[in-house]
């Protein structure tokens, strides 16, 4: 997929995107390593970002691209010579902090770590959250001519057999289950989303419902897109140029028991050797001119506070204080008890 409404950076926003400081000679010789997450994110970033940020610090860049779960068994096998960073969402941050992978971020060497959004400051600064990978339910117009209004709806009769949802490997999986609990249970997110059985055993009676567990963003997107499953929970970011085209899709937003945020940030491993070059790439990414970019390019909610959510953003995404971030903490903690209790039920 392409990037149809990518801008150009001009001159005035380079100079915009560079760091208060002079490049160090040993900047300049460095080459910076970064892992960044796959698609239509990692493609923002080689184009916007990184041909300002070689020109500006003289260094070059070594670009991977992964997931996050293969990012974390890098952190663990190359741990004594790592990449400088990498992109992956809080799912991973706190479990690899714990292990002692990663480094936490001095914010006195990020000046624009002080516009992040609170949302965005993750595991005491161990994470500088970059983007917000919003998920919602997405569903096929020409199916479904009314917009869901809550989560419950995907269990109502009307849904039978007309529902895919993402498998439990993937982090929207493990939400599928938080969300499950909130409509269970009837408590608020913040104590609900810590009743996993209550939810594994409500996903039971979706699956009852006719739901199926999709395996891949191909087949998420083909069902969705054709009709044969219109009401498919997804990431906005994946989709939103697919709406774009004109296919007959729409997000169901707001939601009475809010839509799914995910923060993805740019983490720095414990041995990470270019630590400086790595401080100037985290703050180029979260300087204003380029944060702008997720608002217009990816139509996904930013980090930098002085970016406002444009209509089009605010269409797609619904408000922001319908927008709700789960306690990775605690579900990192108990993922792989959850994923064999997930797998009783739709394995």
């Amino acid at each position: 997929m392409s990037l149809s409404r990518r801008c150009l950076l001009t001159i005035t926003a380079s100079a915009a995107l560079s760091a208060p400081w002079v490049t160090s000679r040993a900047q300049s010789a460095g080459t910076l390593t970064v892992v960044l997450n796959q698609g239509l994110l990692a493609r923002l970033w080689i184009d916007e970002l990184h041909p300002v940020f070689e020109r500006e610090t003289g260094a070059r860049l070594n670009v991977q691209q992964s997931v996050t779960a293969n990012m974390l068994g890098m952190l663990r096998t190359q741990r004594d010579n790592p990449p400088d960073l990498m992109q992956f969402s809080e799912a991973g941050v706190f479990s690899a902090a714990q292990a002692g992978l990663l480094r936490a971020h001095n914010p006195a060497n990020i000046p624009n770590w002080a516009l992040l959004r609170d949302a965005f400051k993750l595991a005491d600064n161990y994470s500088a959250g970059v983007i917000d990978a919003v998920h919602t339910i997405y569903y096929n117009t020409a199916r479904q001519t009314t917009a869901p209004t809550s989560w419950a709806q995907l269990w109502a009769p009307s849904s039978r057999n007309r529902v895919a949802i993402p498998p439990i490997g993937w982090n929207s999986g493990v939400r599928m289950v938080t969300t499950a609990a909130q409509i269970a249970t009837g408590k608020p997110f913040a104590e609900a989303q810590r009743d996993l059985d209550a939810g594994i055993r409500h996903l039971a009676r979706l699956k009852e419902n006719g739901a199926i567990a999709y395996t891949g963003a191909p087949q998420a997107i083909q069902m969705l897109q054709s009709g044969q499953v219109p009401l498919v929970p997804f990431y906005g970011i994946f989709i939103n140029p697919i709406i774009a085209q004109g296919a007959p899709i729409k997000p169901a937003v707001p939601l009475a028991e809010g839509i799914h945020g995910e923060i993805v940030g740019l983490n720095m491993p414990v041995n990470a050797r270019n630590a400086e070059l790595a401080e100037r790439y985290v703050n180029m990414s979260l300087s204003t001119e380029f944060q702008q970019k997720i608002d217009t390019v990816l139509n996904s909610r930013a980090a930098n506070r002085e970016v406002n959510p444009s209509a089009r953003t605010l269409e797609l995404l619904g408000p922001p204080d319908n927008i709700l971030y789960a306690d990775w903490r605690f579900l990192s903690e108990n993922r792989a008890r959850l994923t064999d209790a997930w797998n009783n039920v739709f394995g």
